[in-house]
């Protein structure tokens, strides 16, 4: 891993390192080497965790108000910050009652973690905090104290904290027997610090069963594992200024700096050419509502001039639908898809799209396939390809830079069935390269590559496993694309932080459940806010 940050990109700047465990360890002694370093960064975690973990929490629709919380501290680092995130929210008044089990005795924290014990017993009121704790080697006791304790309350919060990134496989017995009573336990949140418990460089085949991962400081390469995607849950990012020089690596993590460049104000003198146009070509007779919400997204994304080529049967009712994009009505094959005689439209055009959106809502015609490899193949502006339009020959004809966004289904599509030894992150880079173009892989915590390097996205929920959540980001990456041809890899990256950065505000004010995926679009402005 080079420290040369002369060759970094807009992007790569956006982006923070993806170390593996062993690496993280030698960054942190290098960083945390002055005395007292340690702990302030202890109590910056703490703080950003109990921020972290409420808003994680307000996307239930319980109340987070007098929450019994139960955590499992081991005596280093990780057992610390856990102590430190329960201190804080004692501190706002949201915890009733905290349950803490160590995996030994208050004597074997480590200095740190002890003093951010200290602090939670004094925050919380007398008779509200109980330790479930190791005595004379009786692991088997411990065992019954801990099931005994989780049984006799009901907890709102669960935190992982015994084992931080120094961890290789395989786990002790009271370790793994801990684990599984814990993860038979139910919690309205279980949170895991830093790494799930059980996963490191070498991970075991028991680990804690993870709702939500705060990647405190670094985000360690073990998150990465899809194999254990049930025991990481969603992964959070906190970025507590590790990486206020950054570094060079392949592998990184996107940050919320990433949306700067759409935050600042626009200039007073430009007008709506200077902010993108984009022609979209999209939708079919039967699907017309993937359509209309990739413009809908494409509009509240900042674009300029939007025109779209649509079905000529439902232009009338779309156009007045949207009045601010420009309709085309096109010739339609019988089933109601573009048809192919229909190219000669775009030879009539009066104007130069800096992008193309293909794809939402199109269909699965021969016909539509063949009129989509014809004009792909014509445009020489970049081209963000979805959908239906995610077809081998239609990727491989693009002249312009392009951007395509499948998910697994549709990447093995268009990528074919890849070597199954290798990871598919490993595979995405590879296709990405070869096609020399962006490539976004939908899913929880979305891969994006230009074939250089792979950054993964730390927003978003299960708010966007709903219909038409791809239309909408389709609609936004296609805008941004727009707005700077030139720079697919920023135009992807900020799409889809953008959109999961929507999705979490929506799920934080309304939940995950009562909400259609249309109300994303109210979420975008509160959504560049920092």
């Amino acid at each position: 891993m080079s420290e040369n940050r002369v060759e970094m990109s807009e992007t790569e700047s956006s982006s923070h390192p993806i170390l593996t465990c062993s690496e993280a360890s030698s960054w942190e002694q290098r960083l945390l080497s002055e005395k007292g370093a340690d702990w302030n960064a202890m109590r910056q975690v703490g703080k950003s965790l109990a921020d972290g973990i409420l808003l994680e929490y307000r996307q239930t629709r319980f109340s987070a108000e007098r929450l019994g919380a139960f955590a499992l501290v081991g005596k280093g680092h990780n057992g610390g910050d856990a102590l430190l995130a329960l201190f804080e929210l004692a501190s706002k008044g949201i915890l009733a009652s905290v349950t803490v089990a160590i995996t030994g005795s208050l004597t074997d924290l480590k200095p740190n973690s002890k003093r951010a014990f200290d602090l939670l017993e004094k925050a919380m009121p007398e008779g509200t905090l109980r330790t479930i704790v190791l005595r004379n080697r009786g692991e088997a006791a411990w065992i019954r104290r801990l099931e005994a304790g989780l049984s006799s309350s009901r907890f709102d919060l669960c935190l992982d904290g015994l084992l931080g990134m120094s961890f290789k496989a395989p786990l002790r017995d009271l370790a793994r027997e801990a684990l599984k009573r814990i993860n038979s336990t139910p919690f309205r949140l279980r949170v895991a610090v830093d790494l799930p418990s059980g996963m490191g460089d070498v991970s075991d085949e028991v680990s804690f069963q993870a709702d939500t991962t705060f990647a405190t400081g670094i985000f360690k390469k073990p998150l990465l594992d899809r194999s254990k995607s049930n025991s990481i849950g969603c992964i959070r990012y906190l970025d507590v200024g590790f990486f206020a020089d950054n570094s060079l690596a392949k592998e990184r993590v996107l940050v919320d700096s990433i949306l700067d460049s759409i935050r600042r104000r626009r200039s007073p003198n430009s007008d709506k050419r200077n902010h993108g146009r984009l022609l979209i070509m999209a939708g079919s007779r039967n699907m017309p509502g993937a359509l209309l919400m990739s413009v809908h997204s494409a509009l509240r994304s900042g674009v300029g001039l939007v025109t779209v080529c649509a079905p000529g049967s439902v232009v009338p009712q779309l156009a007045a639908t949207v009045p601010e994009a420009m309709w085309i009505p096109w010739p339609e094959t019988p089933e109601g898809g573009l048809s192919l005689e229909g190219i000669y439209l775009l030879k009539r055009m009066n104007f130069e799209p800096d992008a193309v959106l293909v794809g939402p809502g199109m269909g699965a015609e021969a016909e539509v396939a063949a009129m989509l490899g014809e004009t792909v193949a014509s445009f020489p502006c970049p081209v963000v390809i979805d959908a239906d339009a995610l077809r081998k020959e239609v990727v491989a004809g693009a002249k312009g830079r392009l951007i395509a966004t499948p998910h697994l289904g549709e990447f093995e599509r268009i990528a074919g069935k890849r070597n199954r030894a290798k990871a598919i992150d490993e595979s995405l880079v590879e296709y990405a390269r070869e096609i020399q173009g962006v490539v976004v892989l939908k899913g929880s915590n979305t891969r994006i590559s230009d074939g250089r390097n792979l950054f993964v996205n730390a927003t978003g929920n299960a708010l966007l496993a709903r219909g038409g959540s791809g239309d909408l980001l389709a609609g936004m990456t296609a805008a941004l694309l727009a707005r700077c041809p030139e720079k697919p890899i920023e135009a992807a990256c900020q799409a889809v932080y953008w959109h999961g950065r929507a999705a979490d505000v929506l799920a934080e004010r309304n939940g995950q459940v009562a909400v259609r995926t249309t109300d994303l679009l109210d979420m975008y402005g509160p959504a560049l806010m920092m």
